[in-house]
């Protein structure tokens, strides 16, 4: 499906959590992606409750969806969205943060 398919589909908007209406909007040049609803936290399972209620659509990443009950996955093919992870830190990265660059890194 096109993402401008669903520009007139009721829309949650959870910039903290999914990607954030008005980036939606300017893929589409400016039109849709209005909002019934709008969730100010970061925990992705809210959303993905309020979407399989009914209450409106949610782009997630694939992996926030996993184990999600009540919902659909419905895959885009275009415009091409990217999610992208940063990982922002003084000098050389130990422990966690460590393990997570690894996992970033390109070739894996």
């Amino acid at each position: 499906m096109r993402l401008g398919d669903l520009a007139d589909a009721r829309w949650i908007d959870a910039p903290d959590t999914g990607l954030p209406l008005h980036r939606l909007r300017a893929a589409n040049g400016g039109r849709g992606f209005r909002p019934a609803l709008r969730y100010e936290c970061t925990d992705v399972r809210v959303p993905t409750t309020l979407a399989a209620a009914g209450h409106g659509l949610v782009l997630l990443p694939r992996s926030a969806t996993a184990g999600a009950p009540g919902t659909a996955v419905v895959p885009l093919t275009g415009p091409r969205v990217v999610h992208r992870v940063e990982l922002v830190h003084a000098g050389t990265p130990t422990g966690a943060a460590q393990a997570l660059v690894a996992e970033l890194s390109p070739g894996r």
